[in-house]
């Protein structure tokens, strides 16, 4: 009697690593396909905003005062942040932000995205 308990708890554990197992192969392949659609968006959102970016790099060395009416958010770019000498600013990266750093006269040195 104790042998047939020891045999079915032993078939009962295996049954469940083998469950256990499988489960984590399924999930691990759904990781990997979740990391490469997350990819990929990050990629598309990255380089729409690196296009922003580079079409407004009309302004530098302009005077913000000028630029400001066409550095506004709009498609790619959920936020413009303007960064004046000594601003703090956080160090967190933001694909959909674009950042315009000015100098002491107002004048537009760099656009970038972050």
């Amino acid at each position: 009697m104790k042998e047939t308990k020891r045999l079915s708890l032993v078939l009962l554990m295996a049954g469940l690593f083998a469950v256990a197992g499988c489960d984590q192969k399924t999930n691990e392949a759904n990781s990997d396909v979740g990391k490469d659609k997350l990819a990929e968006a990050f990629d598309g959102k990255l380089k729409d905003c690196a296009a922003a970016a580079q079409a407004l790099g009309v302004w530098i060395d302009h005077p913000y005062e000028e630029a400001q009416s066409v550095l506004t958010p709009s498609g790619p770019v959920a936020t413009i942040r303007v960064i004046r000498p000594g601003t703090m600013v956080t160090r967190d990266y933001r694909i959909d932000r674009l950042n315009v750093d000015l100098d002491e006269k107002d004048t537009v040195r760099k656009i970038y995205c972050g």
